[in-house]
């Protein structure tokens, strides 16, 4: 018992170690990457018109790449201990693989697209009418390569649940990229959406009976690699989006969406999978037939979370 206890002391003093590292180093490049961005013309007017740098977002992947080198280390070291039995190297290390080909794609969006194409409908009109493939259009290819590549280092006990997974994951990158229009909101959305689904399925593993705090350690101690980059990297962000000094971009949004899908996937049970496609498969048809933005700003509630941060000169419509 007492080695137990230590062995938990350890690991949890060990996390917010690693914890602290992360927030320091994300808050270091943060200034860096934006600096980068102004210098190299990688500069997009908002919705107001103010001229910002874009593609900030790209700081989420640089922090899950730093946190990838340093599992992977660990993993290698302590190969065999108890401590790492329940760390899957190979989907990791997939899961960041495809993150990679998303952030990658997304920051590509960010620098060369066409920005007066918007949303899934926009670039499918420019591919049919003019049969011109646009890099958001590309983007989407690859994206569903990268959802490809990340299930297929998962243990799938069917085909149904494979093609549930890939379509989750293209919907869940593309409805946290249909919110990135307005300062803050993409970012809100995700952890919205994330406290949500935590909210939920945490009520319904109550409600079954079945409610273990050991068990529910491993499952977060096991999902832990995955979320703490990219939280970090969100949370980072989430100020100077908020007052509008930089840009996520499809780099930060895209990132977003396809990691908390991936999240989805690996520690949410099917009926939560499928609730979250209806939903995105709602607000995909919304986004498809008017806007996003039309339809918060009709709902009072909706309205003041999305103001909720911004000050009012830059909130101001």
């Amino acid at each position: 018992m007492g080695t137990l206890l230590v062995s938990d002391m350890l690991t949890t003093v060990w996390l917010l170690l690693w914890v602290s590292l992360l927030w320091w180093l994300g808050r270091r490049w943060l200034s860096m990457i934006r600096r980068f961005m102004m210098n190299h013309g990688m500069l997009r007017p908002n919705y107001k018109g103010q001229i910002i740098a874009t593609g900030c977002g790209l700081l989420i992947w640089l922090l899950v790449l730093v946190n990838t080198m340093m599992m992977n280390g660990l993993a290698s070291f302590f190969r065999g201990q108890k401590e790492l039995t329940a760390f899957n190297q190979v989907s990791f290390l997939s899961y960041t693989a495809a993150m990679s080909v998303v952030a990658l794609a997304g920051f590509a969006d960010d620098a060369i697209g066409d920005k007066m194409i918007k949303g899934l409908k926009g670039h499918w009109l420019l591919w049919k009418e003019k049969q011109i493939c646009s890099t958001g259009l590309l983007k989407a290819i690859l994206t569903g390569i990268a959802a490809l590549l990340f299930v297929s280092g998962l243990s799938s006990d069917s085909w149904w649940q494979l093609c549930a997974d890939l379509i989750l994951l293209g919907l869940m990158t593309n409805g946290i990229n249909l919110l990135d229009v307005r300062p803050g909101r993409a970012l809100k959305g995700f952890f919205m959406i994330t406290a949500a689904g935590t909210f939920v399925q945490l009520s319904a593993i109550a409600i079954s009976g079945q409610f273990h705090i050991g068990e529910l350690l491993q499952t977060a101690m096991k999902l832990a690699p995955y979320v703490l980059p990219v939280y970090i990297g969100a949370g980072i962000l989430l100020g100077p989006d908020l007052r509008a000094e930089l840009m996520i971009g499809d780099a930060g949004a895209n990132v977003l969406g396809f990691a908390l899908g991936c999240w989805v996937v690996l520690g949410s049970a099917w009926q939560l999978q499928a609730i979250l496609i209806v939903l995105l498969l709602v607000l995909h048809i919304m986004a498809w037939r008017s806007s996003v933005s039309q339809w918060i700003e009709a709902n009072r509630l909706l309205l003041w979370f999305d103001l909720l941060g911004r000050s009012k000169e830059k909130a101001s419509r």
